[in-house]
């Protein structure tokens, strides 16, 4: 662990210990000469420890089968070690909340929460530990109630730079390690290490701890289902017991590859596992005053991350049809003109380029028409650019109106239009030229209770492949002659070009 935070933790004095009955039950611990009757005298020193080691004997957790009256029986039937174990484990956790030491005493850190998460960690390294084999159950329990003990040690001692941490962490333990690691040197979980050590516990037990940051990093591990693993999978186990449903997507999933890797179960066996976990956790929490439990089976966890998942895919699927969607719209955007609501330059080009090579495949005609509006810019002058625009406006509801279904009409800039018109002869490029002179002809607008009206002047160039097959048209160019040709006549009228062919 880092020296920095080994210093500020030691400085602080305000670290967590062990409540007296603890202290000198972790005496007994250590001494050679303790018996069974010292344990005894010590822990009915404290009524309300020995109630509690009585109701843990006598519940299902404890798995003894028979009723037990007295503590001396207790001990007798689970051993003087499993004693002191749950004499310790059961005095920490109900031992008084420490303060947080801030001064207006308002933490980001759950005492309550931080107690019923590592319950469910006990519990769930007891019953693994229990299934690995070689690991002692009740050595697993109380290494996995203190694997966060580090959390409320530095809480304690360093409140608000912790309480900056906790924040940008925002509940979520990867990024947790990451900033402890980054703002102290060290993680939670290694100074829990540090503090067991020096409360003299076993060095099994705070060994195991300090190895858990590694666990990931040994998948060849010759001590592959060691405490230390047994601890980690016990953690991620207690993460999702105690995550809200939002928290736990896709980490049902998760648990079972980890367990089936390192356990070599199969998905029946962690079944019971969890579920047994679940109910221990309950019942553990019932006897300590700890708010633990969930309703939620293994089972109905798989249930509820496959609803996730078809609940994900359909938002999926919709957020992919609205993107669609999107993509068309600015796609459409793109190739329609903002003012008239007509196709745009763009829109012209490619449409003109398909419609040339489809005639020239189909050996059949085309007739392409410019148009500009009549003296435009003296009447944007006299009557401003808003009027200017709706009389844009107007001009391209007629021309719309006046063309065939098949026909394609588009802004090609300024006051200038284009229709399209395939398979139209040069007669009917006579009779679509009257037709779009009369419609914007005909069209009258008020401004300032004054009639107004606009015409337009269109040239129109004609492709026949027919009797020109090797010939290749430049139709915008003979377009725009023709287009000439009408304002040199006198404006509002048309002319229609007999052969537009070049050579190629």
């Amino acid at each position: 662990m880092s020296d920095d935070l080994f210093t500020r933790l030691k400085a602080s004095n305000r670290l967590p210990s062990p409540p007296g009955v603890a202290l000198r039950v972790l005496e007994l611990a250590r001494s050679d000469d303790a018996s069974l009757e010292d344990l005894q005298r010590t822990i009915s020193s404290d009524p309300a420890l020995s109630s509690r080691i009585l109701k843990f004997v006598n519940s299902p957790a404890a798995g003894l089968g028979r009723s037990t009256a007295s503590l001396e029986e207790a001990v007798n039937h689970i051993g003087l070690r499993s004693v002191q174990l749950m004499a310790l484990s059961f005095s920490l956790v109900s031992s008084p909340k420490p303060t947080s030491g801030k001064r207006d005493g308002s933490s980001s850190f759950s005492y309550d929460a931080f107690w019923s998460r590592s319950l469910a960690c006990a519990v769930a390294a007891k019953i693994l530990g229990k299934n690995a084999g070689q690991i002692d159950p009740n050595e697993a329990f109380i290494s996995g109630l203190l694997l966060h003990i580090g959390q409320l040690a530095v809480t304690c001692a360093i409140p608000d730079a912790y309480e900056a941490v906790l924040r940008a962490a925002d509940g979520k333990p990867q990024s947790l390690s990451a900033l402890e690691q980054e703002a102290f040197g060290a993680t939670h979980v290694e100074a829990s290490s540090w503090l067991l050590q020096q409360w003299k516990l076993p060095e099994s037990i705070w060994q195991s701890i300090g190895q858990i940051g590694t666990i990931l990093e040994q998948p060849n591990d010759p001590n592959r289902v060691g405490l230390a693993r047994v601890l980690y999978l016990a953690d991620v186990t207690s993460q999702l017991l105690s995550d809200c449903k939002a928290e736990r997507a896709g980490k049902a999933a998760e648990i079972l590859a980890l367990v089936r890797e390192t356990f070599e179960i199969d998905e029946t066996r962690w079944t019971e596992l969890y579920d047994q976990i679940v109910s221990e956790w309950k019942t553990y929490g019932q006897l300590l005053s700890v708010k633990a439990g969930t309703d939620m089976s293994f089972s109905d966890l798989q249930e509820e991350a496959q609803e996730q998942l078809t609940a994900l895919s359909l938002a999926t699927q919709k957020e992919i049809v609205g993107i669609k969607e999107q993509n068309q719209q600015l796609k459409q955007q793109a190739r329609v003109d903002v003012l008239t609501g007509l196709a745009n330059r763009a829109s012209f080009d490619e449409r003109l380029k398909g419609e040339l090579e489809r005639a020239r495949r189909t050996q059949s005609p085309l007739v392409l028409y410019m148009l500009d509006v009549d003296h435009f810019k003296k009447f944007n002058d006299t009557y401003g650019h808003q009027t200017g625009d709706r009389v844009l406006q107007l001009v391209a509801a007629s021309l719309r109106s006046a063309i065939r279904t098949m026909d394609f009409v588009a802004r090609y800039g300024g006051e200038e239009f284009a229709v399209i018109a395939p398979e139209c002869s040069t007669e009917g490029a006579e009779a679509l030229g009257e037709r779009l002179r009369s419609a914007v002809e005909k069209t009258v607008f008020t401004i300032n209770g004054k009639k107004l009206q606009v015409t337009i002047s269109a040239g129109a160039a004609c492709a026949h492949w027919p009797s020109h097959p090797k010939l290749d048209p430049d139709l915008i160019r003979d377009a725009d002659t023709m287009l000439y040709e009408a304002k040199g006549a006198g404006r509002n009228c048309y002319r229609v070009g007999r052969d537009t062919l070049r050579a190629a």
